[in-house]
């Protein structure tokens, strides 16, 4: 399995999913024209991941922005994660937010309210 990785641009986030250290990393901006050209590969990738998963796995979350659309695809990113539970001996999720921008942290608070998981939500002074 490869590592997958975008470098991401003002609308496309950054991805860094590495398989072999077992964190997988998605943030900066969303706002592509079509989520589906920009998280159906990712959603693929999770898909072949959960066969061999690296058995303590990080999943990271560092948005700046996401459109509505987006943040439904994060969702779909989200529930697909919280099925490493049952192949993983660690699983942590993390959803970073600059510190001050409400709106990132409250999502992060949403996502951690739908779950049965506990979400970490942590506050970052840094841009990505």
């Amino acid at each position: 399995m490869k590592r997958l990785v975008s470098e991401g641009s003002k609308d496309k986030p950054v991805i860094d999913f590495n398989n072999e250290s077992g964190i997988l990393f998605i943030g900066g901006s969303s706002l592509p024209e079509n989520v589906l050209d920009v998280y159906m590969p990712v959603l693929e990738w999770l898909e072949e991941y959960i066969y061999n998963p690296n058995p303590s796995t990080t999943v990271e979350f560092f948005f700046e922005y996401l459109n509505t659309a987006s943040s439904h695809m994060i969702m779909r990113l989200l529930k697909k994660c919280l099925e490493f539970k049952a192949v993983c001996n660690e699983l942590k999720i993390n959803w970073y937010y600059i510190a001050g921008d409400l709106d990132m942290r409250d999502f992060g608070l949403e996502l951690l309210e739908l779950t049965d998981f506990p979400i970490n939500i942590i506050s970052k002074d840094t841009h990505i």
